[in-house]
């Protein structure tokens, strides 16, 4: 995604953050902190102690526990939500009827009612930048891949096949391993939704099957919990364009670790290797990196895009004016993906989009 550059507005855009957790830590505050006139107002944690750790470790003015006052401050312009997944929509709808931009950190939200409610309070407020985390596989060479499947470079697309296999459901007890906080969403499996539906559309039908190996793991507190989200998925269906993909995700897989989408064509496959490695096998050599030009290569520019199209917004330009991907609308689409994919694997049928 390429944005407009005529954003000329030096004054501060003033943030405030809930939830600053491992990916904020990461990737969004020091993204945020590499950029020219940026205030960093109010940090909102769960606890006081952790939340002074990040205002320590970033610069944030103050500390909140509270989020819902942290949305009534008038020295606030733009709010980023990296807390669970089952917070988002009230915090992201509470946050645009406040008069705040919203960036809410991955996964959209835990289902798809609290997802069309996101989209309805973007809708009603066309004057605020709404934007979610775009999925890290995209990048970076988005640009290169959408030209080069449009115009058939490497052949003509007759099947595709992503896996994503390693052994993460082995890990410690986390909120990613809870329906409470994570609602629909499993492993990286909405990961993938969003990067197939930006290179290749959405699905027109699908079918889905669900197990969970690991029955039970131990919390911190030693209470032993039952696991109701999936460890290991397996999906095939047909996309809107009429090409049939299959899916294969799995937390169980110790000797593994793949991430992985490949198009496979009547000349060969072209393999994306996850943030990785782009790579080439025709007439079945072995794969070869592809070399993509420097021009069609994109860093990591997740909070530029977003902070320039607050910036924009806020001299008047419309929501064409200063685009962002993926916005509220584009993960209602990979959110209608997961509930087929929970009503498919539920009832033991075929899914159709279109009933969802």
């Amino acid at each position: 995604m390429t944005m407009p550059t005529n954003a000329q507005n030096t004054k501060p855009v003033r943030i405030g953050f809930i939830g600053a957790g491992g990916i904020c830590r990461q990737r969004h505050l020091p993204g945020l902190n590499a950029l020219d006139n940026i205030e960093l107002v109010a940090v909102c944690n769960r606890s006081q102690a952790s939340g002074q750790k990040i205002a320590d470790e970033f610069g944030f003015s103050e500390v909140m526990t509270d989020w819902k006052q942290l949305l009534d401050r008038d020295d606030i312009d733009a709010v980023f939500i990296g807390s669970y997944p089952n917070t988002h929509a009230e915090i992201s709808c509470k946050a645009l009827d406040s008069g705040k931009h919203v960036f809410c950190q991955a996964r959209m939200a835990a289902t798809l009612p609290d997802a069309e409610r996101m989209l309805q309070s973007a809708k009603d407020h066309p004057e605020l930048v709404n934007m979610l985390c775009p999925p890290p596989h995209r990048m970076p060479w988005e640009a290169y891949l959408l030209e080069s499947l449009a115009s058939e470079k490497y052949g003509n697309l007759l099947h595709v096949r992503v896996v994503c296999s390693n052994g993460s459901g082995y890990g410690p007890l986390i909120f990613r391993d809870l329906v409470e906080f994570s609602g629909q969403q499993i492993m990286f499996v909405g990961i993938w939704a969003e990067t197939i539906n930006t290179f290749l559309g959405e699905y027109q039908q699908l079918s889905a099957d669900f197990s969970t190996p690991i029955k039970t793991k131990e919390g911190e507190d030693g209470n032993v919990v039952e696991m109701e989200i999936p460890q290991v998925v397996t999906i095939s269906g047909i996309l809107n364009s009429g090409i049939s993909i299959s899916e294969y995700h799995s937390g169980i897989a110790k000797h593994e670790n793949l991430n992985q989408i490949e198009w496979i064509t009547d000349r060969g496959t072209l393999r994306l290797n996850a943030m990785t490695s782009l790579e080439w096998s025709e007439s079945g050599k072995d794969f070869e990196p592809v070399q993509v030009p420097e021009n069609q290569t994109r860093d990591w520019m997740v909070e530029a895009d977003f902070i320039q199209a607050v910036r924009l917004a806020s001299e008047g330009a419309s929501e064409s004016e200063r685009p962002v991907s993926p916005d509220f609308a584009e993960g209602l689409k990979y959110m209608k993906k997961m509930a087929a994919l929970h009503l498919s694997a539920k009832e033991k049928r075929v899914v159709k989009l279109s009933e969802i």
